[in-house]
């Protein structure tokens, strides 16, 4: 209670300094300030009540809230507003802002079912406590403020040395890449309880081993992902329109930058309980680092210039994730055990390549085939070879839950 009164606070803060900001910015926006006024204090409050749930290590709020409620509300209201024939641009916005606001009413219920209303009625906020809070949750807020804007402020560099031919086709590359990049959402919402509470207790050795396993497997899983994607990258982006196809090699790289983030961000996690003040420091870094890179690179080859500068941040905030982790913690992530998932995504992407360059498949039908069976190619051999002793542990007591209670 003590957080989303500081948080709901500060949203409100930002909203009325937003309130003044947005007419300027967009001066149509009168019928619709009232929704966007509420719109952030709605997130923050979502985002603590979602937090709150998952340190109870449940995560089905988290799922119906991200994955069910907002999405498929906003799609929802959208598809609402497009049947009465109101399609337009401030009731685009009204649909995303209540979707926010449905978003925010699942995990107010999630919270409710997890903490019961009147514990959370009952409870008395210390303002004394304020302060101390606000200090430890400051390196987190900058850290997620960081990762955010590592994938904005390329293009906003892009946009200065390329025309909006070439940002167009960099926001549609970057758009189709986010499909491997949520895999690590799907162990996010139980991990940072997880580390928090072994943090807590000081269990090294259960950090270290529940940190390299999860690694290690979005690392299996974006790879499979990654592999199909980078050998039909120009057909996939033709999707979107002819103009589209020659970012193959546009999408290769910002494929390979995800793949290096998303398998080791995890590991940024242990740093901000312990190190909190490391992972703002590495991000500041990595956005300097990007900014010149882009501004430098692109105008020399345009487009790919900038997926290579955002490849170049990326990899060094990693290393200096993996870096830091193994100084401060003695936590050493890479190994030896990535080897054999990554002979086997080159096996996968050779039998992709020789599908694609003998036998020219140009329906859209035999692409899908031959990707899905790419992917069952590449998890039959990583299940039968890169798996080690604790993920065939872990993979039969995943298999037993499903009929039945787990000993431990």
């Amino acid at each position: 209670m003590e957080a989303l009164t500081i948080s709901v606070g500060a949203g409100l803060v930002i909203s009325t300094v937003l309130f003044f900001i947005w007419p300027l910015i967009y001066p149509q926006s009168q019928s619709v300030l009232p929704f966007l006024f509420f719109a952030v204090p709605g997130i923050v409050f979502m985002e603590v009540a979602l937090a709150a749930i998952k340190f109870k290590r449940i995560i089905k709020w988290d799922v119906w809230t991200r994955g069910i409620a907002e999405p498929w509300g906003f799609l929802a209201l959208a598809f609402g507003f497009f049947i009465l024939g109101a399609a337009n641009t401030n009731n685009l916005i009204i649909a995303y802002t209540g979707s926010i606001f449905i978003g925010a009413l699942c995990a107010g219920f999630g919270l409710v079912h997890t903490y019961k209303l009147k514990p959370l009625l009952l409870s008395k906020p210390r303002f004394s406590n304020f302060p101390a809070i606000i200090k430890q949750s400051a390196p987190v807020g900058f850290t997620d403020m960081g990762n955010l804007m590592l994938r904005r402020i390329d293009l906003v560099v892009l946009s200065v040395f390329v025309g909006s031919e070439g940002v167009g086709l960099y926001y549609m590359v970057q758009q189709l890449a986010t499909i491997p990049q949520r895999v690590n959402s799907l162990f996010e919402p139980m991990m940072s309880p997880i580390l928090a509470r072994l943090h807590n207790a000081i269990e090294a050795k259960s950090i270290r081993a529940h940190l390299i396993g999860v690694c290690r497997w979005v690392f299996i899983i974006q790879i499979g992902l990654t592999v199909p994607m980078v050998v039909f990258g120009d057909m996939f982006l033709s999707l979107f329109g002819p103009e589209f196809v020659i970012g193959g090699l546009v999408l290769a790289t910002i494929l390979l930058a995800e793949l290096i983030d998303g398998s080791f961000i995890t590991a940024e996690t242990p740093l901000v309980f312990a190190r909190p003040k490391i992972p703002p420091l590495l991000l500041l870094m990595a956005l300097i680092i990007e900014v010149i890179a882009i501004a430098v690179l692109s105008k020399l080859w345009g487009v790919q210039g900038a997926a290579i500068g955002f490849l170049l941040a990326i990899t060094s905030l990693s290393v200096g994730r993996l870096y830091m982790l193994k100084k401060h913690l003695g936590i050493q992530v890479l190994g030896l055990i990535y080897l054999v998932p990554l002979v086997i995504g080159g096996v996968t992407a050779s039998g992709l390549l020789l599908v694609r360059y003998w036998f020219d498949p140009l329906a859209s039908l035999w692409i899908v085939t031959s990707v899905l069976c790419a992917l069952l190619v590449f998890f039959v051999l990583i299940r039968h070879f890169a798996l080690t002793k604790t993920d065939r542990i872990l993979w039969r007591n995943f298999s037993r839950r499903k009929s039945g209670p787990v000993r431990s």
